[in-house]
């Protein structure tokens, strides 16, 4: 099973609000557009492309950055790889 597939499990078997099922998804999704934009940047050859190699991952970086401490305003915890759970009984 892969990472995505597990981790959509737990957010629908958990008993988060809706709110906080949409927060989860969406840091999630920023993970992964960080991924995508670190794994651009190791394989551009162009210099011209360079730039925007270093600009989609810094974008990505502060979404990513702001979505965390969202989730924290939220009462979320993310542990280890993507392993949620919660820290206070809202």
């Amino acid at each position: 099973m892969d990472r995505k597939r597990i981790a959509s499990y737990l957010i629908k078997k958990s008993k988060y609000t809706e709110e906080q099922k949409r927060l989860l998804n969406a840091v999630d999704k920023a993970r992964e557009d960080l991924d995508i934009a670190r794994q651009y940047f190791d394989i551009v050859n162009d210099p011209r492309l360079v730039d925007y190699a270093i600009y989609m991952e810094e974008a990505a970086k502060a979404k990513y950055m702001y979505l965390l401490n969202e989730a924290k305003k939220a009462g979320l915890k993310f542990q280890g790889d993507t392993i949620i759970k919660e820290v206070s009984a809202s």
